[in-house]
Formats: C-alpha cells, sequence, structure tokens
C-alpha cells in the first residue's frame, strides 16, 4: 500500500469513526427516550433492559453505515480540495480513480459488513428483541390478571400461499399442541377462481418424514364450479387428509409486521409462501430484496460524494457538501417512495427494491468520468 493509500484511509477512517460513535450515541438515546418507559412497564430487569436496548443498537447498523461512510467521504475529500492537497496530487499525474482507490475499498468492506449482518447478526439480534419484548408482553399481561392466549399459542391468522394458491384463515393455532381451531382452506385455480373451500372445527399438524403433514377434523369439504361459483358439493367429514404441506412457523410471520422479520425468516417466507409480486405478500417480497440490495447503498454514497467533494475553482467546497446531501436526501425520497409501490404490489418488489441504486449509478458513473 502506497504512503498516499495510509494517508487517505487514516484521515477517511478518523471522521468515519467520530460518525458512527456520534450517530450511535443519538440513536441509543432515542432508543432509551422511546423504549425505556416500555421496559419499566413489562417489569424488565436491568440487565434484560441493557440486553434489549443493545440488541436495538445492532438492528440499527444498516442505517448507520450508509450516513456515517457518506460524511467521512465528503469531509475526508474535502479536507483534500481544500488545502490545496488535491491539486497537488493530481498534478503529479494520479487520476481520481486511483486516488480514490482506498475509498471505494473502504466501501466494499462496509458492504461486505452489511451482507454479514444481515445474513447472521442481525437475524439474531432481531429474533432475541422480538423474543425478550414478547414474553415480557405476556408476563405483564398475566400478571394484571387479564386474558392472555395460552404460551405458544396466536389467534387470528391469514396466510396467503401463493405458490400453492391456497388461502388459510385461523382462528387459534398453538405449536406446543400442534393443533389449529376454526380452520377454513380456500383453494384456488390458475386464473384466481375459487374450486375447493374445507372448513374443519378443528386441525392437527405434525412433521413427518421433514415435511409438515395436516389432518382436518369434523368438517366438511366444499366444491365450486370455478366458472359460475356454484357450490357443486359439500359432504361432511370427520377426518381429512388432503395433504397439504403448510409451515406452521412461516404462518406466524404473516401475523407480524414485514419490517419486523430478519432476513433468515422472510427469506423462509418467500421461499414457502411465493413472493406474488401483486398481492398481499408483495410487502414481504420487498422486504426481502430490500435486505439484499441494502449492500449496494455503501457504493451509491461513494458515487454520489466524488463529484461534488473536488470540485475546483472558484467554487466554495460547501456548496458540493450541501449539494451532496440534497442528491442523497433525493436517493432515500426515492427509495421510500418506490418501497411504497413495492409493498402494495404497484411495482414488481425486486424492481421496486433496485430501481434506486440503478438509477443513482446511471446518473453517477457519467459525473466520474467527468471529474476524472
Amino acid at each position: 500500500m502506497r504512503i498516499l493509500d495510509r494517508y487517505l484511509l487514516r484521515e477517511w477512517a478518523k471522521v468515519f469513526g467520530l460518525c458512527l460513535l456520534g450517530f450511535g450515541g443519538l440513536i441509543l438515546i432515542s432508543h432509551c427516550y422511546n423504549r425505556i418507559p416500555d421496559l419499566e412497564r413489562w417489569g424488565l430487569s436491568f440487565g434484560t433492559s441493557v440486553e434489549y436496548l443493545a440488541l436495538l443498537m445492532v438492528g440499527s447498523i444498516p442505517m448507520l453505515l450508509p450516513i456515517s461512510l457518506l460524511i467521512s467521504v465528503i469531509f475526508t475529500l474535502g479536507a483534500l480540495n481544500r488545502n490545496q492537497e488535491l491539486a497537488a496530487i493530481r498534478a503529479a499525474g494520479v487520476g481520481l480513480w486511483r486516488l480514490t482507490a482506498p475509498l471505494w475499498a473502504a466501501g466494499a468492506a462496509c458492504a461486505l459488513l452489511l451482507v454479514a449482518l444481515n445474513a447472521y447478526w442481525i437475524p439474531d439480534a432481531l429474533e432475541r428483541q422480538r423474543e425478550i419484548s414478547e414474553t415480557a408482553q405476556f408476563d405483564a399481561i398475566r400478571a394484571q390478571g387479564k386474558a392472555t392466549l395460552p404460551a405458544g399459542e396466536i389467534g387470528l391468522i391469514s396466510f396467503d400461499n401463493t405458490r400453492a394458491r391456497r388461502l388459510w384463515l385461523i382462528s387459534r393455532m398453538g405449536f406446543s399442541t400442534g393443533q389449529a381451531f376454526e380452520v377454513d382452506v380456500h383453494l384456488f385455480d390458475e386464473q384466481g377462481r375459487e374450486t375447493r373451500c374445507i372448513s374443519a372445527r378443528f386441525a392437527e399438524f405434525r412433521k413427518i418424514d421433514g415435511r409438515w403433514r395436516w389432518v382436518f377434523r369434523q368438517g366438511r369439504d366444499l366444491r365450486f364450479d370455478p366458472k359460475t361459483g356454484a357450490l357443486l358439493a359439500q359432504p361432511e367429514f370427520k377426518e381429512l387428509a388432503p395433504g397439504f404441506d403448510e409451515d406452521p412457523e412461516v404462518m406466524l410471520f404473516a401475523t407480524r409486521e414485514p419490517s419486523r422479520l430478519s432476513l433468515r425468516e422472510v427469506s423462509r417466507f418467500v421461499e414457502h409462501a411465493g413472493q406474488n409480486p401483486t398481492g398481499s405478500n408483495a410487502a414481504y417480497a420487498m422486504r426481502y430484496h430490500a435486505i439484499l440490495s441494502a449492500p449496494a447503498i455503501c457504493f451509491v454514497v461513494i458515487a454520489v460524494a466524488i463529484p461534488f467533494a473536488v470540485v475546483g475553482g472558484r467554487v466554495s467546497p460547501m456548496v458540493g457538501v450541501a449539494k451532496t446531501f440534497g442528491l442523497f436526501l433525493a436517493f432515500y425520497l426515492l427509495t421510500s417512495f418506490c418501497a411504497a409501490f413495492g409493498d402494495n404490489g404497484a411495482i414488481p418488489p425486486m424492481v421496486a427494491a433496485w430501481l434506486p441504486t440503478v438509477l443513482v449509478a446511471a446518473w453517477a458513473v457519467p459525473k466520474l468520468r467527468a471529474v476524472n
């Protein structure tokens, strides 16, 4: 590594570390202000409360990294430009691509870190955080003498398995008992027309040879004419095993907000139920692709920062800094706009997740070539 590379990385690392500490402290204060009253109401111990706040901070890292990387790149290149070091380096024959190579390497390291965080550490943190909050709320409600569902049970489940074209409606399901009550399963053909409906008082689910098996008891098996919707038959049954293999844990994911699911959970949901880009599962598919596209933001912020941070002539460096922040804000607004359309299925989730990055890259590459 050349002396210039070491110097540039050292100056960048100073600002990057300060940004991480500063923004991390602000987010921690915000979490404490918003969460501590709830933690006290739930009756959590001091150690568990600290663990819960630490898990919240782990989940905030994907937001901290890009903004810290942006500010550190702007200030590092801006300082070189302001002190005329940038002009001297370029006068020595060092091109902009070679000059900023350490910053691109730092961006790649941050992107790899985000990949590792999203794949391993953040899923564990989100799942543990949710476990603490749900257990604490359950214990707090029970301590007040209010009615609660038994531990391991969940009520009112609506699960749309678009891959198998089955819609499940369940009043209550117990994971410890392996039973579900008041179960309706609607089956549809390829054109979305209902052909069958199994309605049972309760059902049992067991995992046999690595696959889930459902057995329905005490109900009716309704058959419909897909063209007219007319009821053709509704025989009663005491026991029915139609061969359904839905995973009850994946069904549980459907009762939670997509933003509360980790990559591991949302990928299981998408794999099991299908992405359904225009239906109710679009929000889960959007969450899945948004997590996958998150590391690309590290390259986006560098591509946005460089053209404006190295402005020369009579233009003040602060003008470039202001333009960079404005463009970065526009990028996040575009990301939120596409995410809203991706959640409701107006835009395919994969397109909605990657479109902002592609548009910014299409704008930034010519700018980078121009300043080089």
